[in-house]
């Protein structure tokens, strides 16, 4: 998901452990790096260069149970849209990205169809990105949910204002 000229918001999970991180923006291929990583929020910013974009809002402060937008998730190398409703915030107990201790994630409940493998996907509302897809629910078809990328951004927010990850951020692992 980019949200601004050359800059990826997306699940760490899905970029851990990757040697190169390519894009490819209608049949452009850009390479990327890693410029702010929290395994236990899930959430990365990929930096690209030469890769122009609209820059939308990242904004949830609005967001409320029962608004509806899309989540932009990649499916056999095609961008998708697929509807999303809101359901509620919650808070997501569940483990970091290594699988070392357990974190709570604020987030959303989501209605909408995800399937496996849209992990990182923008979910938007009103024109602004809300969230990133975290995952699907194993218990209730068509249920979703995604971190918030506003309230569970305190840690990338701060790596990409300093320009450091920090000596405890290891993106070389996956889990």
């Amino acid at each position: 998901m980019l949200v601004a000229p050359g800059l990826a918001l997306t699940s760490a999970h899905v970029v851990a452990g990757g040697e190169e991180i390519t894009v490819d923006q209608r049949g452009r291929e850009s390479t990327g790096t890693i410029v702010a990583f929290d395994p236990e929020m899930d959430l990365a910013y990929v930096a690209f260069d030469g890769v122009p974009t609209a820059i939308p809002e990242v904004d949830s402060d609005h967001v409320e149970a029962g608004d509806t937008g899309v989540a932009y998730v990649v499916r056999e190398r095609v961008v998708t849209e697929v509807p999303v409703r809101i359901r509620r915030r919650v808070n997501i107990r569940t483990e970091d990205i290594y699988i070392e201790g357990e974190t709570l994630r604020p987030g959303f409940e989501l209605d909408a169809e995800i399937e496996s493998g849209d992990s990182g996907g923008a979910v938007m509302v009103d024109g602004n990105v809300v969230g990133v897809i975290w995952a699907r629910s194993n218990k209730y078809d068509e249920r979703a949910y995604a971190i918030d990328a506003v309230r569970a951004a305190d840690l990338i927010d701060e790596q990409r204002a300093t320009g450091r990850l920090g000596p405890d951020v290891d993106i070389t692992r996956c889990h």
